[in-house]
């Protein structure tokens, strides 16, 4: 008869989400509504909405593009191909990472549902700065994430007694120091967590999944090496055309602390090879903005006054 041991995680991998629309397609949210129905209008946009809500609450919570589903898949396929399936899956509650978990999840082939912790959530202005148009104030409230009604299709565990609540983190504004703090704690407690396992499996390790953003990949490339690293304003703008979609690595609790494991996962290339802080992120980095901004003069007005509005309030509020 085989009984249950509880014991830490033996690896860590962290994982940016998948390739995201809205970054593909400024102002697609408008571009897109007509008179209320949502009508894609490039083949890289999903053909139908992930859950049933107004099209303009996308414009703070976006889905993945077409490609960004496939990347996601091929990220999960590496996983179980380098025998890496995750035994535990948390993700932010944004739309863009409970869809990549997803299909990281399934085409790993691991069984673990979703553990939505809303401490992995970006940093609270990152959502205004690309969305002021549309929402002005949009970095007084919460984003409209997905439901827990919404979310089940996503094989979510409910019954995860989530270490930080949506309320607490938005009860109050959260300054650039704060939020490098948050995330170094919910990393921390991800990796201390004991979880319970049947002691006939004990000798495979146990290993974790993390999927948040370009910065939760970034952190935890310093906090889990002891290296910290708190990005300035600029830097933190602009990570994530350092950590690609779907970039990730992959920690392994030693003797000495934490150590990245850079060739442990294969990587998925498909339009560049970057290093970065002496770790690999082998994706896909975003096409260039003259490529986006021509395929549509409203998308250049929105781009345009995007960039205006986001300077303006970020001397205002982020300094």
């Amino acid at each position: 008869m085989s009984r249950s041991m509880s014991r830490p995680p033996s690896e860590m991998i962290v994982m940016r989400h998948s390739e995201r629309v809205d970054h593909m397609f400024k102002g697609w949210t408008v571009l897109a509504n007509k008179a209320g129905v949502y009508t894609p209008y490039d083949h890289n946009m999903p053909s139908s909405l992930p859950i049933a809500r107004p099209i303009d609450n996308y414009s703070l919570d976006s889905p993945i593009t077409v490609n960004g589903k496939v990347l996601a898949e091929m990220a999960g396929a590496n996983l179980r191909i380098a025998k890496h399936a995750p035994d535990i899956i948390y993700c932010s509650p944004s739309l863009r990472c409970l869809q990549t978990a997803y299909a990281v999840k399934f085409h790993s082939m691991s069984s673990a549902n979703l553990r939505i912790e809303p401490a992995l959530l970006e940093y609270p202005h990152a959502y205004y700065m690309h969305t002021l148009l549309e929402y002005p104030h949009a970095y007084r409230k919460c984003p409209p994430l997905a439901t827990k009604e919404q979310r089940a299709q996503f094989e979510v565990d409910e019954s995860y007694e989530q270490w930080m609540s949506l309320e607490k983190l938005f009860a109050s504004e959260e300054k650039r120091k704060d939020y490098y703090a948050r995330l170094k704690d919910v990393l921390f407690h991800i990796a201390a967590k004991t979880e319970q396992q049947s002691s006939t499996i004990t000798a495979k390790p146990l290993t974790v999944l993390v999927v948040g953003h370009a910065t939760t990949v970034f952190r935890a490339a310093g906090v889990l090496t002891d290296e910290p690293k708190d990005p300035s304003l600029y830097d933190l703008q602009r990570v994530g055309d350092r950590v690609p979609y779907c970039g990730s690595v992959l920690f392994r609790r030693e003797s000495s602390g934490w150590q990245p494991q850079p060739v442990a996962i294969p990587s998925v290339v498909y339009e560049l090879c970057r290093w970065y802080n002496e770790f690999e992120y082998s994706n896909s980095i975003r096409s260039t903005v003259w490529e986006r901004i021509r395929r549509n003069r409203l998308e250049i007005v929105y781009f345009a006054a995007s960039v205006l509005i986001a300077i303006k309030v970020g001397f205002l509020h982020l300094q």
